[in-house]
């Protein structure tokens, strides 16, 4: 009887087109620090999860933690342990690991939040792949944030090098702070979730490093009272898609080859829902009387100036790993200007 039963059941299999191995579900656990509500959980991760069940047939299954499993800095690491199947990592919390990634927050083109996603992810294929920055974990997809802003919280905007060099700015440790620190001495450097408290009690006349999603996100709107805008001197936070090793090789060729599919260029499309996030919040921050003021064109051509060795740096660091720094910056930054430029 148990044999017959078997019989059945494998040709119950074969008639819905499946085999007895197929039949498995493999349950991914994601875990990220995002809230469910935020765009980038909702509108795509959840969204990347979904594809991934449709295209493996429902044999490959994401589920998301109900919190973060580990603190932003952790979540690679986290996922390299297996306290959680997947997570994405920012990389500014990374610099040493990551460090070829770190080309967002480089500053120069910053387009698009899907353009320079895709671009992101060919510029990892064509230059980044060999450096082997990912050793121990798989990496998925890899997508840039909207571009950051210089966002004024004082009723006088800074709109001069001189300004400047009297103000405290807040930004986030890392590249950021190095380049301002390069101009000024009045760089309070932290973690962007904590700007809050500086923010609210005046303690900073503006802050960078954030997206106008992070201005709403972090309950900064009320306080901020202008965005200087700069040309050629973008900055974006980059973040990396992984999955622990042991269960990406498990899940065998064909799966992983559903799995790519749609990860990888196709997974940062889905960033185009940050674009429309971040344009919606602009538009709030617009109508509560935020003033949107273009840098003056000698104050924009001296930060330029004085921002100039991030990249020289990066370029440097990136050489040392064998990886051509220069072309892979150019790249990057041609590529992400083609594709903004088709989508308008």
């Amino acid at each position: 009887m148990k044999l017959k039963a078997g019989v059945l059941l494998i040709g119950a299999l074969a008639l819905a087109g499946m085999s007895p191995i197929a039949a498995a579900q493999t349950t991914l656990l994601l875990s990220t620090f995002f809230p469910k509500g935020h765009t980038f959980t909702a509108k795509v991760l959840v969204p990347w999860a979904q594809d991934v069940e449709k295209a493996t047939n429902g044999a490959v299954k994401i589920t998301f933690a109900p919190s973060s499993l580990g603190p932003p800095p952790v979540q690679m690491e986290m996922v390299q342990k297996g306290v959680a199947d997947i997570s994405a990592q920012y990389t500014g919390l990374v610099p040493k690991r990551l460090q070829l990634l770190l080309l967002g927050e480089v500053p120069g083109v910053a387009t698009t939040s899907e353009a320079m996603s895709v671009s992101l992810w060919r510029t990892y294929e064509k230059y980044f792949k060999q450096a082997d920055e990912f050793k121990g974990v798989k990496l998925l997809a890899l997508f840039v944030f909207p571009p950051q802003g210089f966002w004024g919280v004082t009723d006088k905007p800074i709109l001069s090098i001189e300004a400047l060099k009297e103000a405290k700015i807040a930004a986030t440790p890392g590249i950021h702070a190095r380049a301002l620190g390069a101009v000024t001495t009045g760089v309070v450097a932290g973690p962007a979730f904590r700007y809050f408290g500086l923010v609210s009690k005046g303690t900073v006349d503006a802050y960078v490093a954030a997206t106008p999603i992070d201005v709403i996100g972090f309950n900064l709107a009320r306080y901020t009272k202008s965005l200087v805008k700069f040309q050629g001197i973008g900055t974006a936070g980059t973040f990396a898609l992984v999955l622990n090793e042991g269960k990406w090789n498990a899940l065998g060729a064909k799966l992983q080859a559903e799995v790519m599919q749609v990860s990888g260029e196709a997974a940062a499309h889905h960033m185009a829902a940050m674009d429309v996030a971040a344009a919606d919040d602009m538009k709030k921050l617009r109508a509560q009387g935020m003033k949107v003021i273009d840098a003056p064109a000698g104050y924009n051509a001296a930060l330029k100036k004085a921002f100039a060795f991030i990249s020289t740096d990066w370029i440097a660091d990136a050489d040392k790993k064998g990886v051509n720094g220069k072309a892979a910056l150019e790249y990057y930054r041609s590529e992400q200007e083609k594709l903004a430029g088709s989508a308008k």
